[in-house]
């Protein structure tokens, strides 16, 4: 329980259900598992939590329940239009930094145009559970006593901190050749030229393009708002009259080709995306760079060792960034694990957006982990405490609403 309530019952924790909930959101819903006021607890429910403790899991589910049949009859708690574009802008942001590029994360989240509103609606429910959870705990307040006994009595229950690490980290890709490049933008100038109609380019699309989301729809994606395509993807679809096919053009996906099909409030275009395959030569090539980089990187600016115009990689460089190491890939973890302060790691290979990868990593410093303190982790441990009494709040309000609320399980 106490290492649960570390993870606030907060946007964070809506956010999570809401993409549990979409995981599974395009299977057929097979059968109601509960109905309670006027909400239901569907089978598919039960199963996204995928938890070890069923009964805690459905205790948690009866209570959003009830918390959202209560919430939509309370007048007090309103959604705005507004307020429900700005959360659902927020959700879609954070889903797509698993992307690489803002084209990628929507080519595959918004294949099915039914995505949109089913979206909407969760996070509109999540909007009331949130504001009527708040409402009903607004007035929890905790004492330096309650947090000092808390504290004295589960001390040994309490997780440690996890171990924080100051790194910096270079990330080196592959660019490719320009007779590899040419070869692939030769091949969709060959697609394009057997495009005589909607039909020709869908039976392309199927046949050649690797996005595995749209290729099978025909390369056809709809409802895209302009503003969330990266600046490559947008710059083409703005100058392409509808019904008309773009030439090749490259992006950090890959190599496309696009006819807009229409371009309204929301654009629909088909697509066909060619990966870039690099040669093992110009991986050999690539290791060989970031080797040499890391002969010469002691004491020297990582920026300042790479000249921007270079032919061999594309880069990336963050500087002093403070991560818990829980955070950190296997590969990055086991890098640093054998590095003193201020050492630098050889070149290792990692898979980032289905692309190989050469990362050079920097220790810059560290915080062992270690237990909570009552003198330094004050804060945390009254967040703690609070977030465990407004639980037992909801609790207690859940045991006293059900008793005059209609609740039917299957």
């Amino acid at each position: 329980m106490i290492k649960n309530s570390l993870k606030k019952f907060s946007l964070f924790l809506l956010f999570f259900l809401i993409y549990s909930h979409f995981s599974y959101s395009f299977e057929k819903l097979e059968g109601i598992y509960a109905i309670v006021g006027n909400e239901i607890i569907l089978d598919s429910e039960i199963k996204t939590k995928n938890s070890k403790n069923c009964l805690d899991d459905l205790d948690d589910l009866l209570i959003e329940k009830l918390m959202l049949y209560h919430a939509k009859k309370d007048v007090s708690i309103q959604i705005s239009n507004q307020e429900l574009e700005l959360k659902t802008q927020a959700f879609l942001s954070e889903m797509s930094k698993k992307y690489a590029n803002q084209e990628e994360f929507l080519i595959q989240q918004f294949k099915k145009k039914e995505w949109i509103p089913k979206l909407t609606e969760t996070i509109k429910n999540h909007l009331y559970i949130e504001k009527f959870y708040q409402k009903i705990t607004d007035n929890v307040e905790i004492s330096p006593k309650e947090v000092k006994y808390f504290f004295t009595k589960n001390k040994s229950k309490i997780p440690f901190l996890p171990k924080k690490m100051c790194i910096s980290y270079l990330v080196c890709i592959p660019k490719l050749s320009q007779m590899n490049r040419m070869k692939i933008i030769d091949f969709l100038k060959k697609i394009k030229k057997e495009i005589h109609s909607d039909i020709d380019f869908s039976i392309q699309a199927i046949l050649f393009s690797e996005d595995n989301y749209s290729a099978s729809n025909g390369g056809l994606i709809q409802g895209i708002k302009i503003n969330r395509l990266s600046k490559e993807f947008k710059h083409v679809v703005l100058s392409l009259s509808e019904k008309e096919i773009s030439e090749p053009f490259e992006t950090d996906s890959g190599f496309h080709i696009i006819k807009l099909e229409k371009n309204k409030d929301e654009v629909d275009l088909r697509h066909i995306l060619i990966k870039p395959k690099y040669t093992k030569h110009e991986l050999r090539k690539t290791k060989s760079f970031v080797d040499s980089i890391q002969k010469r990187i002691f004491n020297r600016n990582l920026e300042n060792l790479i000249d921007k115009n270079n032919q061999i990689v594309n880069y990336s460089i963050w500087n002093k960034i403070w991560v818990e190491e829980n955070q950190l890939s296997q590969n990055m973890k086991k890098a640093l694990n054998s590095l003193e302060k201020g050492g630098i790691s050889n070149p290792y290979k990692e898979i980032v957006n289905e692309k190989e990868a050469f990362f050079i990593v920097q220790l810059l410093d560290s915080i062992p982990s270690r237990p909570i303190s009552f003198e330094t982790d004050y804060t945390i441990l009254k967040n703690l405490v609070k977030d465990i009494k407004k639980k037992d709040a909801i609790k207690n309000w859940a045991k006293k609403t059900l008793k005059k609320t209609y609740i039917n399980c299957s």
